[in-house]
């Protein structure tokens, strides 16, 4: 090898390293370029089975009508020795005796009608070639001989016969001639027939020969498919174990930042308490002024933190398990009386009216402190967003059978499309300024949401920009028992998380 060549082989082994590595980093590009190639190499088979098969079916149709040249030829061949055998039994009787025997003549008749069909078959074939002895020639000599010889035949005894002798000799003449161009045109198709077969044996060795390419061509296309296969599957159980341990990690991390808020969560409730219980002790002792003003911000900003403290504590709890509920089994038109009666007095509360419709029956299993909790939230939430002084609307009904709905619907500004679907989610504000002026933290509808969850139920949001929301709370409910009885002694005083 000398030193021009070094750089250029040197090219192309560098060009054929980089296309394997590709294939090994790019699966999806060796399968695609074998599915590529499978299909043209399919299309190809295909085109060429079918040019193949047309290629021989013509052949054969050649062979065929070569064969039918062939066998009329023989047969012609055939009824012009027929008709020489016959016209001899005419000729030697009448030299010998001068009559013409009557069987003899009706078998001379027969023969030289098979000769007149045999033409008129052969006129039938497929055209041949034009140099050989065509339908045309034998019947004109046909024709010929017939109108040389016939006028013997037509009575019983020959009164001239050297008339009959010289006739006789021109019509054998005739025949002779006539028998060497049936040869000629059997041996014609003797010779076309045998080019056709072997013709069609050549295409026949020719049509296996590609289709056994194409077969191969098929085969390594499929070994590379394979191949393509075996790399795509290993490439997404590398990448099935990737999203394993991603998620195992996602998941710890969630862990992590659950027990962290927990933690932090439960630590802060000991100092919250000492400060607003400071702040209290300052406000008993008589503080006026600038300071009663600074401690009461106190109390009010720990209690607020309180509650957040109490919300993220129940969320982080949520979290790892669900939450605890205390479960009871009783009526819901109860149950919906109360709730009224304690959503009226939080309207009242916060300046607002409280507008009721609840009409429900059936039997819930459920706890009614955190389901109170829930509806608590959305009241207070649509009591926050509406109008200063606004109606809020509190409506159950027993929509479908299985199912209780619980809404509360505000006045107002409503919840744009983009922000609607965002509003279960932990810490999401739509009107930032307005929720941290109020207190809110983001974080009551996320709970509600968990208690409803819970419940076996779920939570819906409704709403169009300045046209109100309306949040509907769906349970799961049977009809009522006649022995059941609503389970309301001894409930607490719900935690009032606020969004």
């Amino acid at each position: 090898m000398n030193r021009r060549e070094a750089p250029e082989r040197s090219r192309k082994a560098g060009v054929v390293l980089n296309w394997i590595k590709g294939i090994r980093a790019e699966p999806w590009r060796v399968t695609m370029g074998a599915v590529g190639g499978l299909l043209v190499a399919i299309i190809i088979a295909g085109l060429i089975g079918f040019w193949q098969t047309r290629n021989i079916e013509q052949v054969a149709d050649e062979a065929f009508d070569y064969v039918e040249l062939e066998d009329e030829g023989d047969d012609i061949r055939a009824a012009i020795l027929d008709v020489r055998h016959y016209h001899r039994n005419l000729y030697f009787p009448a030299v010998d005796s001068g009559r013409l025997p009557r069987g003899g003549i009706e078998n001379y008749e027969a023969t030289r009608a098979k000769l007149d069909e045999e033409i008129n078959e052969l006129a039938m074939v497929e055209p041949y070639d034009p140099e050989a002895p065509q339908p045309e020639d034998f019947r004109r000599r046909a024709d010929e001989y017939y109108a040389d010889f016939q006028p013997f035949l037509q009575q019983t005894t020959v009164e001239d016969r050297e008339a009959f002798e010289e006739a006789s000799d021109r019509g054998l003449r005739q025949i002779e001639q006539m028998e060497q161009a049936a040869e000629q045109l059997d041996g014609l198709g003797e010779d076309l027939t045998d080019d056709s077969l072997q013709r069609v044996d050549r295409a026949a060795n020719t049509s296996e020969f590609v289709l056994l390419g194409a077969i191969v061509g098929l085969l390594l296309a499929g070994v590379v498919l394979a191949y393509a296969a075996v790399r795509v599957v290993n490439e997404l159980r590398r990448l099935y174990a990737e999203q394993q341990e991603a998620s195992a990690k996602v998941a710890e991390a969630s862990r992590q930042k659950t027990d962290f808020l927990a933690d932090v969560s439960h630590e802060l409730r000991t100092p919250l308490t000492v400060l607003r219980g400071n702040a209290q002790v300052g406000l008993a002792l008589g503080a006026e002024g600038e300071q009663k003003q600074l401690l009461e911000d106190v109390v009010e900003e720990s209690k607020r933190m309180s509650r957040m403290v109490e919300e993220l504590l129940f969320l982080a709890r949520s979290d790892s398990s669900p939450p605890s509920l205390d479960p009871e089994t009783f009526s819901a038109p109860p149950l919906m009386s109360e709730l009224e009666g304690r959503a009226t007095v939080l309207a009242r509360e916060r300046g607002a009216t409280l507008v009721t419709d609840v009409l429900a029956e059936g039997t819930l299993r459920a706890d009614p402190n955190r389901l109170e909790q829930a509806v608590l939230i959305l009241v207070d939430n649509a009591i926050k967003y509406g109008p200063p002084g606004g109606t809020v609307t509190l409506r159950s009904s027993v929509t479908r059978p299985g199912e209780l709905r619980i809404t509360v619907e505000d006045e107002g500004p409503g919840i744009s499309r983009e922000d609607l679907p965002r509003v279960f989610e932990r810490f999401y504000r739509v009107d930032k300024a307005r929720s941290r002026r109020m207190g809110g933290t983001g974080l009551g509808l996320p709970i509600a949401k968990t208690i409803v969850e819970a419940h076996g139920g779920h939570i819906t949001a409704e709403s169009r920009s300045g046209r109100g929301t309306r949040m509907s709370i769906h349970l799961p409910i049977t009809p009522d028992e006649p022995d059941a009885q609503p389970s309301t002694p001894g409930r607490q005083q719900p935690q009032r998380a606020e969004t």
